[in-house]
């Protein structure tokens, strides 16, 4: 076979001058990679092309038999495709332990080609690892009888290409690898103090080489670690292993720049584990060293790093696997310490937001506001929660040309020993103390109401049909002396965050009536009567002004109107009240519409 292979090519290429001239618009490379020793790999030849015709090709691929060993060759994907999508008229593949030779015609009688192409797949090749080390496979022109050149066919010459070489890596089983990691995280302290306290978790895992051939996970009897720290920032306090199972010796030393362990998890082999996921293996309580960040407004970095130079004697950071130490990876941790300062106590004061009707035929309205009083929850932060108040002050300012207060009232759920206020065109004060004798306190854990004031509008100030929006205001210039918004707690004023509220003056314009004409004829008399009669028990038509048909002026619409009327009108009984004998509107009246008032 392999002289027929030879001896067709020779045939193909007779009569045709060798032509390196336009070699550089063609090149063939090998595939470069890793191969587990006693493994086996795959490495695809491949074309770039630029410019060429290309009828055919012959190559050769040699490998070192002191590394590799050529297994199999198979026909590349660009190959199997060359001809129109289909095989080629010709290809063959012969296979030695040292490499392989391919030789292709892609149509006898030239009815397809190549041209231009990139990462064209000629051959692929597979090896098996035969020793460690690093090799290379190179196209050749030595092998076979007679020996097969390295070439493409354009125009009918054969032309040399490019050749590149692959890289090959013969890669060892590798032994057991693992990792041991320490945290990498911000904490925080009290920058007033220098005060902070974290704890920090360690972790082993093992590396998973079992693509290399290596056995994984691999189970452990015990491991020992050391980890350093910044005496002058950080103090290690107590240092815990936390495995799965009590271990048969876990013994620590804590020392000024660091700790130490050693783990051996059973004497008798009863106990081992595995570290086939990150495993939180040790657990570490660190307190900061105070007088090394009092003060502190800026962030402080510091290292837990892993070292071999802990304690008398030193304890080296090693994993035993099959009673063998194995030292591991160490990837060292930074923690990030952060200041905090600790709150004092914080409170909210929250004046309403609402909408108010008003009527819109006279602008009067009232409406009562209720205003609150609500701790803010720093105990994240260090701060007491909730703190126990004695007593508070509050101003809050109106536009004195819209609304007016008219009643400010403590709203607790006890009775204050003193609870004052005062009323201004301008707003409204108050002050109150819970208990003289401190027998009352109040904590506001939540949101609480505490005072309720009554409003009403000014006259006259509001006209016309759109919606007013007018402001309440916390203030602290209302009074003389003025008084202060503060809560009261452990003797001391507080001044609390202030949220002002804003009210909508909505206008709600009353349809006019007159009172008694419940037909809506415009007068006052027996048919009004008859009317109301029919509607309630004839089922005669309806009116469209329950207001007018309330004769009596009841707030109710029964046979009672009726016999109002009728003794008005004939028995010298009382007239409807206003509005009488005129249309009138009335603030609130259920009176959708007249036909006979403007």
């Amino acid at each position: 076979m392999k002289r027929t292979f030879s001896i067709f090519l020779l045939a193909l290429m007779v009569g045709f001058a060798s032509a390196n001239a336009g070699a550089q618009d063609t090149s063939f490379t090998a595939g470069s990679g890793d191969i587990a020793l006693g493994g086996s790999g795959t490495v695809s030849l491949t074309m770039d092309n630029t410019g060429n015709v290309i009828a055919g090709w012959s190559l050769g691929i040699c490998n070192d038999t002191a590394f590799l060993e050529a297994i199999a060759a198979n026909s590349g994907s660009g190959t199997e495709t060359s001809k129109n999508g289909g095989a080629p008229d010709f290809n063959q593949i012969n296979l030695f332990p040292e490499g392989a030779t391919q030789g292709v015609v892609i149509c006898f009688t030239g009815c397809a080609s190549v041209g231009d192409v990139s990462g064209f797949e000629l051959l692929s090749v597979d090896y098996n690892g035969v020793a460690e080390g690093s090799t290379t496979v190179d196209f050749c022109n030595t092998l076979g009888a007679p020996p097969v050149e390295t070439v493409i066919v354009v125009n009918g010459a054969s032309v040399a290409p490019t050749q590149n070489s692959g890289a090959i890596e013969v890669v060892g089983v590798p032994g057991p690898e693992y990792v041991y990691t320490a945290p990498t995280e911000a904490v925080t302290f009290d920058g007033n103090t220098g005060i902070g306290s974290f704890t920090a978790v360690i972790a082993v895992s093992e590396t998973d080489n079992s693509a290399q051939g290596a056995p994984f996970p691999n189970p452990t009897q015990g491991f020992s670690m050391g980890l350093s720290n910044d005496s002058s920032l950080l103090t290690a306090l107590t240092v815990t292993e936390t495995l799965p199972f009590s271990a048969d010796f876990a013994e620590s030393n804590i020392l000024a720049d660091g700790w130490t362990i050693g783990v051996v998890y059973s004497f008798t082999g009863a106990n081992t584990l595995a570290f086939d996921a990150p495993t939180d293996v040790v657990s570490v309580d660190y307190d900061t060293v105070a007088g090394g960040l009092i003060g502190s407004t800026d962030n402080v970095v510091t290292s837990l790093a892993w070292s071999n130079a802990l304690g008398s004697p030193p304890v080296e950071n090693v994993i035993v696997v099959a009673g063998a130490s194995i030292a591991p990876s160490l990837e060292d941790g930074t923690i990030t310490l952060e200041p905090f300062s600790v709150p004092g106590p914080e409170f909210n004061f929250t004046a309403p937001s609402q909408s108010v009707n008003y009527d819109g035929n006279t602008g009067s309205a009232s409406f009562t506001a209720a205003f609150s009083i609500a701790e803010v929850d720093n105990s994240a932060l260090g701060a007491d929660f909730p703190n126990p108040s004695q007593g508070f002050s509050m101003g809050m300012g109106n536009d004195s040309a819209v609304i007016e207060p008219t009643a400010v009232t403590a709203t607790l759920p006890f009775d204050a020993d003193f609870a004052e206020g005062g009323i201004f065109a301008d707003g409204w004060t108050i002050g109150v103390v819970y208990s003289f004798t401190g027998g009352n306190t109040l904590a506001f854990d939540s949101e609480l109401d505490v005072v309720s004031v009554d409003y009403s509008t000014v006259a006259g100030a509001l006209t016309g049909t759109d919606s007013i929006d007018t402001s309440l205001a916390w203030t602290s210039a209302l009074g003389s002396p003025p008084v202060d918004n503060v809560v009261v707690v452990n003797g001391t004023s507080v001044e609390p965050n202030l949220v002002d509220g804003t009210i909508t003056l909505q206008p709600v314009f009353d349809i006019p009536f007159i009172r008694g004409n419940c037909n809506g004829d415009n007068k006052v008399n027996i048919a009004d009567g008859i009317w109301i009669l029919n509607e309630l028990f004839l089922q005669g038509p309806s009116g469209t002004c329950v207001a007018a048909c309330d004769a009596n002026e009841d707030a109710k619409y029964d046979a009672g109107d009726a016999v109002f009327i009728i003794s008005y009108r004939l028995l010298d009984g009382p007239m409807p009240s206003a509005p009488f004998p005129d249309c009138g509107a009335v603030g609130g009246a259920d009176c959708e519409a007249t036909s006979y008032c403007p």
